[in-house]
């Protein structure tokens, strides 16, 4: 499981840390360590459904050792906690040791890759901006949604077993990481070059990766610096788009 070599990995880099600071938006949610260090996910609202969003740990996950909330996303039973221990995992990423894809384009999802004018694309999650620059630019462009209130040409998850295998580039948001969808829809792009993790969630542990079919992994490491800007506009419910200036994006090799 891919989240369990993540964590193994973050393991070392977590000993004696303390969580600092929580905040869980609409969006967006982060950590941050007792050392500075801020790790964000997204938010998965609408699969959380009926079931209670409350923490049991609730006013008491300042304090806690980081290594403890991480465990959410070995044993984290619902969306929310998976995605805090997530956010502590992305926090310590070995930012140091990662070196950016190489393209005059930037760091940025949609140039991680080469994609053709002839190439069938998909899309796993609704990812706007990601949508927005590949639409009209490639043969084909297939976009997978759990979400049915999506309306258009929007794929049901159902779709992928049958879809996905005509793709050559595959773009998957991180979010199936929280939910634990993930390595299923790995096993339906068996004929991708290239299929690249995209997202606020994504954790750039590119060793974790490996043997996984996946190429690229694109993030964001969130700057110190920037604390205040984003735990406040986490708080007031902003969006990655809001929140990307007070990041650094990464775009990095399995």
């Amino acid at each position: 499981m891919i989240l369990e070599r993540i964590y193994d990995m973050a393991l070392p880099r977590l000993k004696g840390r303390t969580v600092k600071e929580v905040r869980i938006g609409l969006e967006l949610m982060a950590v941050e360590l007792d050392n500075g260090l801020i790790g964000v996910t997204y938010v998965l609202r609408k699969e959380i459904v009926h079931a209670c969003a409350a923490l049991p740990q609730a006013g008491k996950l300042i304090g806690m050792p980081a290594e403890l909330l991480a465990q959410g996303v070995l044993r984290g039973n619902n969306v929310i906690v998976v995605a805090l221990g997530l956010a502590v995992l992305n926090a310590v990423a070995p930012f140091d040791e990662l070196k950016q894809s190489n393209n005059s384009r930037g760091p940025d999802a949609a140039f991680a890759v080469e994609i053709q004018s002839t190439d069938t694309v998909g899309i796993v999650g609704h990812i706007g901006p990601l949508i927005a620059n590949l639409k009209g630019k490639v043969q084909r462009l297939l976009i997978f949604e759990r979400d049915d209130g999506l309306n258009g040409q929007v794929y049901p998850e159902s779709a992928e077993p049958e879809l996905l295998p005509e793709c050559q580039v595959i773009f998957i948001s991180s979010t199936t990481l929280i939910n634990k969808t993930l390595e299923n829809v790995l096993k339906y792009c068996s004929k991708a070059r290239d299929i690249v993790m995209v997202g606020s969630s994504t954790p750039l542990y590119p060793t974790a990766f490996c043997e996984t079919g996946v190429t690229v992994l694109s993030g964001t490491k969130w700057l110190s610096s920037n604390r205040e800007a984003i735990l406040n506009g986490i708080s007031q419910c902003a969006s990655m788009k809001q929140l990307i200036k007070y990041g650094q994006k990464y775009s990095v090799k399995v």
